[in-house]
């Protein structure tokens, strides 16, 4: 699997989880250098056929847009927020693992609360692994893998 493949399975995925689920548009972020503005992020982990680390990061107002359209709610409290970030992350890893690897078998462990710290590690950490920056309403939104297939 080229780093390339991952990068087009986790903005395609990225962007099909957010249209399909949340009603809500996502486009390659456009300009270089843009940082989250206090975002929360989730991070998970996978086994089986591709062992590696998923991770969003989702701004906070972008996040807040989000559950407005997936729960129906004006004014979510931060613990549904955090679930919600969750379950993205959630979807977005288990969608991009059946893009790469549509016959085989992989296990994702809970998502967890982390620091934007890990997450830009992740997205940093060498050849095996891949991220994208996406604009969505209310702010950005990044996912990023590192797999070993």
């Amino acid at each position: 699997m080229t780093t390339n493949e991952m990068d087009q399975a986790l903005l395609a995925s990225s962007a099909d989880v957010l249209e399909t689920m949340f009603f809500s548009e996502a486009a390659p972020a456009t300009a270089e250098g843009r940082m989250h503005d206090d975002p929360i992020v989730c991070l998970l982990h996978s086994s089986g056929a591709a062992e590696g680390t998923f991770s969003i990061a989702v701004d906070r107002d972008a996040l807040r847009m989000l559950c407005v359209s997936f729960y129906g709610e004006d004014t979510p409290p931060l613990i549904r927020q955090e679930e919600l970030a969750c379950e993205l992350t959630n979807m977005i890893a288990g969608s991009t693992l059946s893009r790469l690897l549509p016959e085989r078998y992989c296990s994702l462990t809970a998502p967890q609360l982390c620091s934007i710290e890990g997450h830009e590690m992740l997205s940093r950490s060498g050849e095996e692994s891949t991220s994208v920056l996406m604009e969505v309403e209310g702010g950005l939104l990044s996912a990023a893998c590192r797999l070993r297939v």
